[in-house]
């Protein structure tokens, strides 16, 4: 394995250049970018060229490596596959953000600019705790879950393995979203999303999808 302060961003999309930014902030080299896109070839994002695809990534040299990749599903089997293969996934923390010394945050975790993470939160592998969005204190981020920007977990909260809030919802205090359960933007639930269910509105309700 490589060592030092180097890792592979995978994924080139739009967040990329998030990541990017944030790991070289945080002390990071970012070496190059990876994503299965067929229209990545070629591609720079931020100063940081495509080199190949994810698997090309996977084959090769064991290496430190963060995901760019929103899709809930897509990273918790990128996290499969590159566990197996034996590379590293790096905790990584934008500097601009504020997390407490007492959180734990899990390999893969993504915190970024502006977030807060309170006092003995837990955030899970590959989770992302996108820009100014707030956990609380005790609160509970599963494996591959997602806040989007300006999302609100309240203390207590719970968001079950691959659970997803939209930008500007909120989870009330003691809530608990369900495995792969989804909470539309600036939806507000106070206590349960459903399991696999999408809910909507303020207070937030399921609806058909």
């Amino acid at each position: 394995m490589k060592t030092g302060k180097q890792i592979a961003v995978l994924g080139a999309g739009g967040f990329s250049a998030e990541v990017v930014d944030a790991a070289e902030l945080a002390g990071w080299t970012v070496t190059a970018l990876y994503d299965d896109d067929e229209t990545a070839e070629g591609r720079v994002v931020m100063g940081r060229m495509w080199l190949g695809t994810i698997s090309d990534f996977a084959q090769g040299e064991k290496a430190a490596y963060i995901l760019a990749i929103g899709n809930n599903e897509a990273r918790q089997r990128l996290d499969t596959q590159l566990t197996i293969a034996g590379h590293v996934a790096i905790v990584l923390i934008d500097p601009r953000s504020n997390v407490s010394r007492s959180a734990v945050i899990s390999p893969g975790a993504y915190v970024a600019a502006g977030a807060f993470v309170g006092p003995q939160a837990k955030i899970g592998r590959h989770a992302i705790v996108n820009v100014s969005a707030s956990i609380g204190h005790d609160a509970i981020l599963a494996d591959w879950t997602q806040v989007c920007p300006g999302a609100r977990v309240s203390g207590f909260g719970v968001l079950a393995e691959g659970a997803f809030m939209g930008s500007n919802a909120v989870l009330g205090p003691h809530g608990v979203m369900g495995e792969w359960s989804k909470l539309g933007a600036a939806s507000f639930a106070n206590r349960t999303v459903a399991a696999r269910s999408l809910a909507v509105g303020v207070p937030a309700r399921s609806v058909t999808i």
